[in-house]
């Protein structure tokens, strides 16, 4: 997972999925803007954008992304990375959105698409996509497939767009409701689930915005039980970092105090969880 102290700087945590204890102690990695997928881990550290396995604690520094859209002027620059897993041929590969933007707005936006699957001596391959978007939060994997929400214009801020890691195919899910400001991509109960978690820290409200079969979208509403309310006093912002195999969300106050600790939320059973940690 990936712990913030400050806006320009993270740690890498590991976490054992036995543990249950309130207090950890963990070896850090520095990095930011992390993706975990299963073994995995990706992150961009410097200039560079590596691959982390936590198991044999190596890592490995991936090609830079050689795009051409970066000569323009007057433009706002972004580089988002993504890390996908075919399972049925048990493949990783890694999505890299490069994008462009007007100054001023956001009524042009240019992007360029490209994959590089990680096995030896592989390089990264520009892939078509006719819908200029700019990423917006980070992406999950599941089921092979990437979603992450983009915008594409100023008029519509939020659209949800899916990378088939097998085929290596983008599309656009067109009917999204209205998510809040603080959402993220998550897999909730075998399904592509956005979790708005905009209203958590004031008034304890969740909503899980479930895409069900057929394209349809069904809200789920939650409330914080009363009783865990002072868990998030104070905090003006909770980031969604990582969810864990058991499908428990990990949030991170926004700046983190101090005194570094994570929350641990569960949806099934809408319970909420402090867990401090001293980094080693």
């Amino acid at each position: 997972m990936e712990c913030h102290h400050d806006p320009g700087k993270s740690m890498l945590l590991s976490l054992s999925s036995s543990s249950s204890n309130s207090h950890l102690t963990m070896p850090g990695v520095g990095g930011h803007n992390m993706v975990d997928l299963r073994s995995l881990i990706l992150y961009k550290a410097c200039r560079n954008t590596c691959i982390y396995n936590p198991t044999t604690r190596q890592s490995l520094t991936l090609p830079a992304v050689k795009s051409n859209i970066f000569a323009q002027q007057d433009s706002l620059k972004y580089v988002f990375y993504y890390l996908g897993h075919d399972p049925v041929l048990d493949q990783y590969k890694v999505v890299c959105n490069v994008a462009l933007s007007s100054q001023k707005d956001f009524k042009r936006i240019t992007s360029e698409h490209w994959v590089l699957v990680l096995k030896a001596g592989d390089s990264w391959t520009k892939k078509e996509f006719d819908q200029s978007h700019l990423p917006t939060k980070l992406g999950s994997c599941s089921n092979g497939v990437i979603h992450y929400l983009a915008t594409t214009s100023a008029s519509r801020p939020t659209n949800l767009f899916c990378f088939d890691v097998r085929s290596q195919e983008f599309n656009m899910i067109k009917e999204v409701p209205e998510f809040g400001e603080h959402v993220r991509v998550i897999e909730y109960g075998g399904k592509l689930t956005v979790f708005d978690h905009t209203h958590l820290p004031q008034n304890g409200l969740v909503d899980l915005w479930v895409l069900e079969d057929g394209g349809k979208w069904s809200r789920k509403p939650l409330a914080l039980q009363p009783s865990q309310m002072h868990l998030v006093d104070g905090i003006n912002q909770l980031v969604l970092k990582c969810t864990t195999q058991n499908g428990d969300i990990i949030l991170v106050p926004n700046p983190m105090p101090s005194s570094s600790y994570f929350l641990f939320y569960d949806p099934q059973k809408n319970d909420l969880q402090k867990v401090n940690v001293s980094v080693t």
